[in-house]
């Protein structure tokens, strides 16, 4: 396991609870809308890099046979509890097989935004077209770097304050690198732990609503008033993806690959982009973990 992979096993319980729900639910729509008709009844579909597994009920639900992928132990975890029925692979994304082809992949939630650099997006990619049947949908969403820059500015963007543990994140981005961080502050109450009227108050107000100003600013200096709770502070890396370089990348693979916003509507400084892509028929592509494995 990475250092990453174990990262993101510490942040599986809370993003199980909050973010994992909330985007699962906002992603939905566009699977319904461009993903879910190209599929055929009782399809096959992976969900890559799937977290806590929150997208995967539903499409049980709906009658598809989901396999989720992730290379966090402590997500998969989550995602067993929530959707015990569907078929789960530990494994990196940029190296994965399967014996049985699949109708349908996704990715949601900027995952791929972890993916440094074109190199291994182009191994993602290629483990991504090799599980596919032919005329088979891949769907993804990315942070763009226009975007990026314009909203990723080191500034507190959502949290919560709840009665034992708050959570903070803040996205930031260098433009020229084209790299960017989103840190997690988690704070949690010791079961031994005071808490005064005051501060009992003030928490109850603060988590009123998710992105009030004044409760992003009471999480930003959460430990001068809670100093006794527990903190554990995580950057994790991601890097800003070039669009029409992802696209040029996705077509010499061998597929039909379009981008628009999550509503369908052209990309703009405002929208992560939402990409849409087929795959053709097979015509010899090669698979860039064979020229790794050579050269080794």
């Amino acid at each position: 396991m990475t250092d990453q992979q174990s990262d993101y096993d510490d942040w599986a319980w809370l993003y199980n609870q909050t973010l994992g729900l909330e985007y699962g639910r906002e992603k939905m729509a566009f699977l319904e809308r461009a993903f879910l008709p190209t599929l055929p009844v009782g399809g096959r579909v992976l969900d890559l890099c799937c977290g806590t597994g929150q997208l995967i009920a539903p499409l049980l639900q709906r009658g598809y046979q989901v396999t989720g992928l992730d290379g966090s132990a402590g997500m998969l975890r989550f995602a067993r509890e929530n959707a015990p029925e569907a078929s789960y692979m530990q494994a990196d994304a940029r190296d994965f097989r399967s014996d049985e082809a699949f109708d349908g992949v996704l990715s949601t939630s900027a995952s791929l935004n972890h993916i440094s650099g074109l190199a291994d997006l182009e191994r993602v990619f290629a483990c991504v077209r090799n599980v596919l049947h032919d005329g088979g949908v891949f769907v993804f969403d990315i942070n763009h770097p226009a975007q990026m820059k314009r909203y990723w500015r080191g500034q507190a963007a959502e949290g919560e304050i709840k009665d034992d543990h708050a959570w903070l994140i803040t996205p930031q981005y260098d433009a020229d690198a084209a790299q960017g961080t989103f840190t997690v502050d988690i704070f949690r109450r010791p079961a031994d732990a005071t808490r005064t009227p005051l501060k009992a108050f003030i928490a109850r107000l603060a988590s009123k609503r998710r992105a009030s100003r004044l409760k992003l600013g009471l999480l930003a200096r959460f430990s001068r008033f809670q100093p006794e709770w527990e903190h554990r502070a995580t950057a994790y890396p991601v890097h800003g993806h070039d669009v029409e370089a992802v696209r040029d990348l996705l077509r010499r693979l061998g597929f039909d690959a379009e981008f628009a916003t999550i509503a369908g509507d052209p990309l703009d400084d405002n929208h992560s982009a939402y990409f849409v892509c087929r795959k053709l028929a097979d015509a010899g592509h090669a698979d860039p973990r064979q020229k790794t494995e050579t050269a080794a």
